[in-house]
């Protein structure tokens, strides 16, 4: 993959079909059926992998680092009928995210997100610098699943390869840098914020919050 043209090509699009599935390697449709004060309810729910999320500050140009990718899911739920979405614009599909990965093989939250912060943006961190932010639980109406999120550090001279994610696994991620003086638009930037999941969204508060200490204050 050349990642120089991944911006050219993340939103050549187009749905070919839409169908029911049964089974899955990433998420299990279940019932649960219970009793609550008496009364017998039923819930339906996925099993689905808990995941790491990483909040990265490149100290050399003083922005944040953030992916972008096509989700096939808010393309679909923006869109909800297959002809119109044909004709809709790929761009509603793109997000702005923050480095993440699900949790799919027998190692540490910290290993994987080390990982993930490798294959998507390109910076090689340690494990041991890796803050932990917060463990929270998602979509609880739905999966409940737990994501892990951390915050690192980065530097231009940790920057060993462009990024972009894991060609074999068919990811197509293009890098999006925030400026300090841009968090708080970026906070109240409606058309972005629709784009944009809520974990991330509490990252960035949190590192107003935490992070911005009087020798940042002048980038904002």
């Amino acid at each position: 993959m050349d990642f120089k043209n991944i911006r050219e090509n993340i939103e050549d699009v187009k749905i070919l079909s839409t169908e029911k599935i049964s089974d899955s390697k990433y998420i299990k449709p279940m019932r649960v059926t219970y009793m609550q004060a008496g009364v017998k309810k039923t819930w339906d729910y996925m099993k689905v992998h808990d995941s790491v999320a990483v909040l990265i500050f490149n100290v050399t140009s003083q922005k944040i680092v953030m992916v972008q990718q096509f989700r096939p899911a808010v393309y679909m739920a923006s869109h909800s009928k297959l002809e119109g979405s044909n004709q809709a614009p790929s761009s509603s599909g793109v997000t702005y995210e923050l480095c993440a990965g699900i949790i799919d093989r027998d190692a540490s939250p910290r290993e994987i997100a080390t990982s993930e912060v490798f294959e998507e943006t390109g910076y090689k961190v340690m494990e041991e610098k890796l803050e932990p932010i917060v463990s929270f639980r998602s979509g609880i109406g739905v999966s409940g699943n737990v994501q892990h999120m951390f915050y690192v550090e980065v530097d231009d001279t940790m920057k060993a390869t462009d990024g972009g994610g894991c060609e074999h696994e068919g990811e197509m991620i293009d890098l999006f840098h925030l400026k300090l003086s841009e968090i708080k638009i970026f906070l109240s930037d409606s058309s972005k914020l629709i784009k944009t999941p809520s974990g991330a969204l509490y990252a960035l508060s949190w590192f107003l919050n935490n992070k911005v200490n009087e020798s940042l204050k002048q980038y904002l």
